[in-house]
């Protein structure tokens, strides 16, 4: 590659690096390979949907046989399904040569149109014939009105391979917000609009309709590709520039951390000592300890007095310790705390403060807060123990072990938690727990099935959630008499349109102190937090809801001596197996 080639590649690269959207172009029709990738440098496009085959013969692919071109090129297949069998054989043969010829040329994204009405059953035994090879295949879906009941009968055929994805084509049938939001629980990797959608503006520049740029900004803030179809037209760079103009209007916030559907394991401070590191994290959150101060100060201003004494109670690096100083210092009150903490990671940063910041104010305990046995007693303890599910990292057990080092009338911040579930539709989500290998530790099953039988910690920004939370399990402090924190609900959800249930999302909020609260329950999140994901129990006998069927769901949360853990299972439409029967594959240490 020469000196100018290279040149115009930064040059390229920088320019697309400054447009808040990927953009792409798929040629409806047969043209020169060179051609084609000049067009998508001149348009911004980071890649092109190209036909690479005239009839039976491939095309020359000398300009595009170097690494930083192959990763432009999707190339464009043909579909397989037909009625008569001796001409679905044909066509599958022919499939399955150009397919190799172009993997052979190390070409690995494929575009397939994806017909509504036809029969795709060989279709998707053809994809999964490929499950071994890494291929990525797209299928170009169009935007009808029952076209996801098509797709969905598909995806199911091909046992939800990690290796499909749908590329969404806008149609003239514009989708309802909630179809829309259906479709944003699939593996959609961009939007396709054509350029016969669009309409000229006062100004003769090509824009879509109201409706239909509604969808395309949905689209943007999902961070698809957008991919213009149809022939080169002379004026083709004014459909990009709509397009850029629309997406430079879209407020993407960017992410504190790339976790988009990533499944991790929750937590277990209990049993493990986290690391520094993972404190560094959760302590740059900007509200949660905003949050905790108002409440420690609503908390001393009611209790009246002069020398005010506080429990940190699991304090960590001493986040806790200094929002209750803060607030000791607004409310002009003397203060003695006790910072609490087990982990002996975090011990040395406690005692640094202490010698160099804090003083006599602050006592740091190194102990289990269950077993501490307090010089005095406290007027308020405080706490971040919370999980995703609130109850998940046993702030219920912990808190009632702690609470002996509370006055009578002593207040919990957090005083009040509650977790919350809904039913949820997720390709990725379920596909990546069919293939997760990652079992926590207190697995005591050898079933092949335990993936299904854990929580996971996961942002689901590619997700379908079709009704609002309901709470599950509440949980209050201090108690005035202990009791177990067993508990068993069953909750129902009404459905509106059909949906495949792949599992549960949950949430939780917490009352700190009065009216202060800290929330992931998106009716009443807290903006801008983000110490905690969404939990995603799922389901492996996952099955096909009918709009205006009920889900009933029934959840357990069980003890023993040494643990906790969730029991679940659905009974209505259909029935499943209890998942995670007697903690057999994930539990909680206590």
């Amino acid at each position: 590659m020469n000196n100018n080639s290279m040149s115009n590649i930064n040059k390229f690269s920088l320019i697309t690096s400054n447009i808040p959207v990927d953009l792409a172009f798929d040629f409806i029709s047969k043209i020169d390979v060179q051609q084609c990738l000049e067009y998508l440098t001149a348009w911004y496009c980071k890649v092109g949907c190209i036909q690479l085959f005239d009839q039976e013969k491939i095309l020359s692919l000398d300009t595009i046989l170097n690494q930083d071109l192959l990763i432009k090129v999707i190339a464009k297949l043909p579909t397989v399904d037909c009625e008569d069998y001796k001409l679905q054989n044909d066509m599958e043969n022919q499939f399955h040569q150009k397919l190799i010829a172009l993997y052979n040329f190390n070409i690995k994204k494929f575009l397939i149109d994806f017909k509504v009405q036809n029969n795709y059953a060989n279709l998707a035994r053809i994809i999964c014939k490929y499950s071994n090879k890494p291929i990525m295949f797209n299928f170009n879906v169009p935007t009808l009105e029952n076209a996801w009941d098509s797709w969905n009968t598909f995806r199911n055929m091909t046992g939800y391979s990690l290796q499909i994805g749908i590329v969404l084509c806008l149609t003239k049938y514009v989708p309802t917000h909630d179809e829309i939001n259906r479709w944003i629980g699939e593996p959609i990797c961009a939007l396709s609009v054509s350029t016969n959608l669009f309409i000229l503006n006062k100004k003769g520049y090509p824009v879509l309709s109201e409706d239909h740029e509604t969808i395309l900004k949905i689209a943007i803030q999902q961070k698809w590709t957008i991919i213009l179809s149809g022939e080169p037209l002379p004026n083709m760079k004014d459909y990009f520039y709509y397009i850029i103009f629309v997406a430079k209007n879209i407020n993407i916030p960017s992410p504190i951390l790339e976790c988009d559907d990533l499944l991790q394991l929750p937590l277990q401070p209990l049993r493990d000592n986290l690391m520094s590191c993972v404190y560094h994290v959760f302590e740059q959150d900007p509200i949660k300890y905003t949050q905790y101060q108002k409440a420690i100060y609503l908390a001393i201003i009611d209790k009246e007095v002069k020398n005010i004494v506080i429990a940190v109670i699991g304090a960590g690096r001493g986040p806790l310790v200094k929002a209750s100083l803060r607030a000791a210092d607004l409310a002009a009150v003397n203060v003695k705390i006790y910072a609490v903490e087990k982990n002996e990671n975090a011990i040395p940063t406690l005692l640094m403060y202490q010698k160099n910041v804090w003083g006599e104010s602050v006592d740091v305990v190194f102990s289990d807060g269950r077993e501490w046995d307090p010089p005095e007693k406290c007027d308020i303890m405080v706490s971040e123990l919370l999980g995703s599910f609130g109850d998940n990292e046993l702030s219920p057990e912990c808190l009632d072990g702690a609470q002996k080092c509370l006055k009578d009338d002593g207040i919990s911040i957090p005083c009040e938690y509650s977790s919350y579930l809904r039913p949820l539709m997720s390709h990725k989500l379920f596909s990546q727990t069919i293939k997760n290998e990652a079992i926590d530790e207190s697995c005591l099953s050898n079933s092949k099935d335990a993936a299904f039988e854990q929580s996971y910690v996961v942002l689901q920004p590619n997700s379908y959630k079709p009704t609002k939370t309901k709470k599950l399990f509440t949980f209050n402090h201090p108690k005035k008499t202990l009791e177990s924190n067993a508990r068993y609900k069953c909750l129902e959800f009404e459905i509106t349109s059909n949906m495949q249930l792949h599992g549960f999302s949950g949430y939780f909020d917490a009352v700190l102190y009065k009216d202060i609260m800290i929330s992931i329950e998106p009716l009443t999140e807290s903006i801008g937090m983000f110490s905690w994901f969404p939990i995603y129990f799922p389901i492996k006998d996952t099955m096909l809801v009918k709009s205006g069927s009920v889900i009933s769901v029934h959840f357990w949360r069980c003890c023993d001596e040494y643990k906790v853990w969730y029991e679940w299972c659905v009974s209505s439409p259909n029935q499943t197996p209890i998942y995670n029967c007697q903690g057999k594959s994930n539990s909680i240490r206590l």
